[in-house]
């Protein structure tokens, strides 16, 4: 009987080493793919079963995004933590926001209290559920998928910056808070433009504005709420990536 060399083995064992190899990053990647269809099969399902469009073609989005009525006594039957819901017209933010116990809730939790690696977009644990703060927190993950709050990093060019200048929170009194963003920069986690309360309100819009990617000009004379959309800059690195923007109409219907 003809003995196997050590030759032979090595390269056997080179063999099993990389099909395990293969094996296990074949099976990563399919769980990323799952996790991502997950992530955006649920977000076309709440935009589906809770989101009326205007039944007509509105080429103005503006238009368009005062047309949608959201169906917010169904939606918070699937989850009472629901407290508005988020647009930013031709982006993939579209989503329900919700306020948990604490800033973990919903971190890696999806609406239906299931683990979901993208979690829900939710406002801070110290601010209240009616946008009345000086300033409203507004939390969600980057995806690489480009769901959540991945459209963020784009804020960063100027057409880009221009083209989505306009955001809109509708609440549960069925009406929808107009906001206009004014800065967008990257900041570290501990940045003191993470703050509910605004005792000076010209100086904190400086310092929004201060070493930002881009700005907009502002009104400071009168003192309207703010709004803040943040996320991870990416996934190795700590920085936030925000953008800021103010209350310019409560559209009342």
């Amino acid at each position: 009987m003809k003995k196997t060399s050590i030759r032979e083995w090595i390269r056997r064992i080179l063999l099993v080493v990389c099909i395990c190899v293969f094996c296990y990053s074949a099976y990563q990647l399919i769980s990323i793919y799952l996790n991502y269809k997950e992530i955006e099969d649920q977000t076309t399902e709440l935009i589906d079963e809770y989101v009326e469009e205007s039944e007509e073609d509105e080429e103005d989005s503006s238009v368009a995004a005062l047309s949608r009525t959201i169906d917010f006594d169904a939606l918070l039957e699937r989850n009472e933590d629901v407290i508005g819901w988020l647009y930013v017209p031709d982006s993939n933010i579209d989503e329900p926001i919700l306020k948990g116990d604490n800033n973990d809730t919903y971190i890696h939790t999806s609406i239906d209290h299931e683990y979901m690696s993208a979690g829900c977009i939710f406002v801070e644990e110290t601010n209240s559920d009616d946008y009345s703060d000086d300033m409203t927190i507004i939390y969600g993950h980057n995806m690489k998928n480009g769901s959540r709050f991945h459209d963020i990093r784009y804020y960063s060019d100027d057409d880009y910056y221009k083209e989505h200048q306009t955001v809109y929170i509708y609440t549960l009194d069925g009406n929808i808070n107009i906001y206009e963003i004014f800065s967008a920069k990257v900041v570290d986690p501990d940045d003191a433009c993470y703050t509910t309360v605004i005792n000076d309100y010209e100086s904190y819009i400086k310092t929004a504005q201060s070493n930002a990617q881009m700005t907009s000009e502002i009104d400071t004379s009168n003192q309207v709420p703010l709004i803040m959309l943040s996320t991870c800059w990416s996934q190795t690195n700590t920085k936030r990536n925000i953008v800021f923007a103010y209350l310019s109409e409560v559209y009342e219907r």
